[in-house]
């Protein structure tokens, strides 16, 4: 089961690569958050676990 996640993540991780960023959200700032930066932080997490 454990294994069928991981795979499942690996293939989000490779989707979400695919995708261009929102040219909307470039250099958008949110309560201080830059969205690229958010964008970035989230794909290293999960980047991270895939690597486990």
């Amino acid at each position: 089961m454990f294994e069928e996640k991981l795979d499942a993540l690996s293939q989000m991780l490779a989707e979400h690569v695919a995708m261009p960023f929102p040219p909307g959200c470039r250099g958008l700032d949110i309560a201080g958050q830059d969205m690229v930066m958010l964008d970035a932080d989230a794909y290293g997490y999960a980047l991270g676990v895939s690597k486990f």
